[in-house]
């Protein structure tokens, strides 16, 4: 039941009439209602698969419609460069990654920079506008989009959609995914900016506190429509839950957690030496069957430390078992978007399901079955990997890891993207993982995630700034870590 919300004062920008849309045997949208007005900002929340990348790329004009109808500023049909004034930020980065910055912004704004040298005018874009969006993003217009670390590359795609003369809609796909701290202030200052020009923004989140604080209005979409509309003031975040789909699941901290006394009677498999910030050696070390958290201020050296677990024994680095793992960046490290579930799931238990060196394809059947059902991945084990939602990939390349014979897995942010009903059965999966000896060394940018573990170290500057066992682990201490001048915590 849609909820009448107060016009804002503008005219409709975007009118979408029982739009639908189906891929094969997939109904990704079943009739949506949707109405957008100029100086806007719309809040589109549900959960992974219910049709929210679908409705964004129809109103870019990426597809097509089986049935309904789009207007967007008396345009109905898209030209061909899509519906004119509207821009998109994609959650999968849409950039050119052997390219530059600079290269990239000229590919997507050719039609708004001189022809003859565009090199110029380009760089000093894409300069300007990261300037103005993101202060002090230390981005050079000549480097390469593959060189930059997530974060970056993430500014970039914000500030290339940014990037045109006649901007009317702008349409942000979980862009604060990958940013942290004072980037997504300035994110959203940038929002509220374009909201005063009359531009209209659609943002996408699973963050809903976030879409509470900057939207107007909250869309609500279930299994491919729109099930209700709120006005931002009006709802809470656990309205717009039970709206999505029913209570959530809440997973509590451990309750009795392993301090050092309970850690010291298992086996420790990983030890990293690493310095305090107070320039003491200290070191990360884990047990089988701890979840061990990495926290802090995104870029302080967390991924630095899984990339030595990765890579092993190296000089004092001790790894005594197997690793496995589940990068945060499914597109660039993550997926193999040529092959299909089933592949993308059992590639790294091949070897542990041969027999002498030959397949067994009933066990792999077997494996994938069990996995598919277990996370409960939409589309099923035949489907390509690239057609399936963000959340969905992100359970299928959390499956992979989990379906190795591994016995620690590295989580690096993995479930940026992903929506609360799959986070906690996430959550579940890796404590049910844990309680059979796994090790689980786990970086998460959302400090709230590391409720989950057993123990966190907090990162400054690629240095132990603290360390917190269970109950201590809250986002207060986090952060009161993470900016301290001095250790808080003896590592």
């Amino acid at each position: 039941m849609t909820m009448k919300t107060t016009n804002t004062g503008h005219r409709p920008l975007v009118r979408v009439s029982q739009a639908v849309k189906t891929y094969g045997h997939t109904r990704a949208l079943s009739g949506v209602e949707l109405q957008v007005n100029a100086g806007e900002v719309l809040g589109l929340v549900g959960h992974n698969g219910a049709g929210k990348s679908t409705l964004m790329r129809l109103l870019c004009g990426l597809e097509r419609l089986d049935s309904g109808t789009v207007d967007i500023g008396g345009m109905t049909t898209p030209g061909a460069f899509g519906f004119s004034g509207v821009r998109m930020a994609y959650q999968e980065s849409s950039l050119a990654p052997e390219l530059t910055v600079r290269d990239n912004i000229y590919l997507s704004s050719a039609r708004w920079l001189p022809r003859w040298r565009w090199h110029k005018a380009a760089a000093e874009s894409a300069t300007a506008r990261l300037g103005e969006i993101f202060p002090g993003h230390g981005i050079g217009p000549n480097e390469y989009i593959d060189d930059l670390p997530i974060a970056d590359r993430q500014r970039v795609e914000i500030a290339r959609a940014t990037i045109t003369d006649d901007l009317k809609l702008l349409i942000l796909d979980e862009p604060t995914e990958s940013l942290s701290g004072s980037a997504v202030d300035h994110l959203y200052d940038y929002v509220r900016k374009l909201k005063a020009k009359g531009v209209a923004t659609i943002l996408v989140s699973h963050r809903i506190r976030e879409i509470l604080a900057v939207s107007d209005r909250v869309a609500v979409m279930k299994d491919g429509a729109v099930v209700s509309i709120h006005r931002a003031s009006d709802v809470s975040e656990h309205d717009l839950l039970l709206a999505m789909g029913g209570e959530v699941l809440v997973m509590e901290a451990r309750a009795t957690p392993f301090g050092p006394s309970a850690a010291g009677s298992r086996s420790v498999v990983v030890r990293v030496p690493m310095t305090t910030v107070s320039g003491e050696a200290t070191e990360i070390m884990a047990s089988e069957g701890e979840v061990i958290g990495l926290a802090g201020i995104v870029g302080q050296g967390q991924e630095e430390v899984l990339d030595r677990i990765w890579h092993g024994k190296r000089g004092d680095i001790k790894v005594d078992a197997t690793c496995a793992y589940v990068p945060g960046d499914r597109q660039r490290s993550g997926i193999l978007p040529l092959w299909n579930v089933d592949r993308n799931l059992t590639i790294s238990a091949l070897s542990s399901l041969s027999r002498r060196g030959i397949r067994q394809f009933d066990a792999e059947e077997l494996l994938v079955d069990k996995w598919v059902k277990k996370l409960k991945i939409r589309g099923g084990a035949r489907a390509a990997i690239t057609g399936l939602s963000g959340g969905n990939q992100q359970k299928v390349i959390a499956a992979r890891a989990f379906a190795s014979n591994a016995k620690t897995i590295l989580l690096d942010d993995p479930f940026r993207g992903v929506d609360v009903h799959t986070k906690a059965e996430l959550y579940q999966l890796i404590r049910d993982e844990a309680a059979k000896g796994r090790t689980i060394v786990w970086f998460s940018s959302e400090n709230s995630e590391m409720q989950h573990c057993d123990r966190v170290y907090v990162l400054r500057a690629g240095r132990i700034a603290g360390v917190l066992h269970g109950t201590e682990i809250t986002d207060n201490r986090i952060i009161a870590m993470s900016f301290a001048e001095s250790e808080t915590n003896a590592a």
